[in-house]
């Protein structure tokens, strides 16, 4: 009876350890050991599907890497056999984005990059044919732009989604569309350390829940929206996000590093008179002094200092 149920046990362990070899993938580009009963065969985009380059100012052309097609054979037999993907550009895509995340990409015009190798052939729309020939399992789209041609003032975007996948399933992540977004940086681009206090006054009373120092290291994105003009981030004394300021920018004058700070949703955002507002290029760092509100007795005060920490 004993010798009986060892027995059972060593054909369950058998058949686990069967049935885990007939459900296993054979990595793509192994052509050895292949498995008859192995699964679908896929297409995909690598990575994300959102990707965002932001680019030091350069009036030369750079290959630049857009995003790879890879092809996941579920038996060596898939692997080698030829075949064509269609990866489509989608300009309109950008304005949809545009809408749904209030955002203002523009698309990269063609004339401003040439294909950087031959993994594709492009069409007058911009869409590209990757042809996969046998053992091919990745294929790259790179692009040579020319920076000379990029405007600080515009971040940029690329939008494709494959459409013909010949005979591949396309994989689950990659069947919406994928979006590369470009922008230049100027000099002040960079995350900055925030310092100083913010002041809340509700019915002429100091809010002391809100309002006081910024947290101790807080950071604040300074990213790029023209040649000398920066959108930035101000923060509460507990370091929840400060509403009712959306824009906010600051714009620095090349001549004398003047700085003035305004807010594209809040019309009231201005330089605090009598407050020196400057940028001081030796030490990379912001001093401000601004203020909005409805009248004196609920004004938002700020005075303080962005230090540049890195890059973003």
């Amino acid at each position: 009876m004993k010798r009986n149920k060892f027995l059972n046990h060593i054909l369950l362990a058998c058949s686990v350890l069967v049935m885990f070899s007939a459900c296993r993938k054979v990595p793509a580009g192994d052509l050895s050991n292949e498995n008859p009963t192995a699964g679908t065969s896929y297409i995909g985009f690598t990575g994300s599907m959102e990707s965002a380059t932001f680019f030091d100012p350069f009036t030369d052309v750079k290959t630049i890497s857009v995003f790879s097609v890879k092809k996941d054979a579920a038996k060596p037999s898939d692997l080698k056999i030829g075949q064509a993907v269609i990866v489509t550009a989608l300009p309109g895509a950008i304005d949809a984005y545009n809408k749904a995340n209030d955002a203002s990409y523009v698309l990269l015009p063609s004339s401003f990059y040439t294909l950087a190798n031959t993994n594709a052939t492009q069409a007058a729309d911009g869409s590209l044919t990757f042809n996969f020939a046998p053992g091919d399992f990745q294929k790259e789209f790179a692009i040579k732009l020319d920076g000379s041609k990029l405007d600080l003032s515009k971040s940029y975007a690329l939008a494709y989604k494959i459409t013909k996948s010949d005979g591949l399933a396309v994989h689950a992540a990659s069947k919406d569309t994928l979006y590369a977004f470009y922008s230049v940086k100027n000099k002040y681009d960079g995350i900055y350390t925030l310092a100083g206090n913010i002041k809340r006054f509700v019915d002429g009373e100091a809010d002391t829940n809100l309002g006081g120092d910024f947290p101790d290291g807080q950071e604040s994105e300074v990213a790029t929206i023209a040649a000398n003009a920066n959108t930035f981030q101000i923060f509460w004394h507990d370091g929840g996000g400060v509403g009712g300021v959306a824009g906010l920018q600051l714009a620095v004058d090349p001549a004398t590093n003047k700085v003035t700070v305004s807010a594209s949703g809040n019309p009231a955002v201005k330089n605090t008179p009598g407050v020196d507002n400057y940028y001081d290029p030796a030490t990379k760092t912001f001093y401000l002094g601004f203020d909005w509100g409805a009248n004196a007795t609920n004004k938002r005060i700020v005075v303080g200092t962005l230090t540049y920490k890195g890059p973003r």
